[in-house]
């Protein structure tokens, strides 16, 4: 027999989560402190983006969430951070079962397993650039996995080189650059504009074609919120043209 669910799409803490099977969140719940750097060793978690119209063509994209080395009988639940904010509780209530999968152990008069790999986990509005977190985290918070993406990067090309800038303030007024695809050892010339200010510098670029990472800082001068980030070597140019403070946080 072949039964047939349609999504359901319910809306916690700034988080769009479609779900198939029916896994409830649970409601709003206040931050708590979960710290990545102190990750139980041998956890894997990671963020698989699902096609756009799983997730009826919102600017973020949604994702699955795979999970493996997490040990049997335990409970653990889900939380996402939203860029600026503490994590919150999103549905709760999970083992490992027989095949390792994340199963709910809550009834909520649904009938079958509910796994969450078949929930599709997606930030509603998001920053460009910013980064999102979702972590696995027992009833204690003794263990706990993460996993770290940026929904709408700030990226751009040029030949085979490409430079990236991640938001790293919540003012939106500062950007950590980063680049890859450039010739091994050169020296290239960085260039950032905005309000009409200009930094110009030169770098060299590493053994494996890597960019050295520098800190973009902006100050209000005016309403102009636009900027331009530019990286000119032997055998390529790359421009990106982004927005900062309100705007850039506005996911514009």
């Amino acid at each position: 027999m072949v039964v047939r669910l349609s999504p359901a799409i319910v809306t916690v803490c700034g988080l769009a989560i479609m779900l198939f099977g029916s896994v409830a969140p649970t409601s709003a719940h206040e931050p708590v402190r979960l710290d990545p750097n102190r990750a139980t060793p041998g956890i894997r978690l990671e963020l698989i983006e699902v096609p756009q119209a799983a997730t009826n063509g919102s600017q973020a994209p949604g994702y699955r969430l795979a999970v493996a080395g997490l040990p049997t009988g335990v409970i653990f639940s889900v939380w996402t951070k939203h860029f600026g904010h503490g994590f919150h509780e999103v549905a709760s209530g999970f083992r490992v079962d027989g095949a390792g999968r994340l199963v709910s152990v809550q009834s909520d008069g649904v009938e079958g397993p509910r796994y969450l790999d078949q929930i599709v986990l997606q930030p509603e509005v998001y920053p460009r650039g910013a980064n999102w977190q979702v972590a696995v985290a027992s009833a204690d918070r003794t263990i706990t996995g993460f996993a770290t993406v940026i929904p709408r990067p700030l990226v751009a090309q040029g030949g085979p080189c490409t430079v990236s800038l991640e938001l790293v303030s919540h003012r939106g007024l500062r950007f950590l650059t980063s680049g890859s695809g450039f010739a091994p050892g050169e020296n290239v010339i960085v260039e950032s504009r905005y309000s009409g200010r200009v930094s110009q510098g030169q770098r060299r670029v590493s053994a494996a074609g890597l960019l050295p990472s520098e800190l973009i800082s902006h100050a209000a001068i005016g309403d102009d919120r636009d900027a331009r980030y530019s990286v000119k070597g032997r055998h390529c140019e790359v421009t990106l043209d982004y927005k900062w403070g309100d705007p850039g946080l506005l996911g514009r």
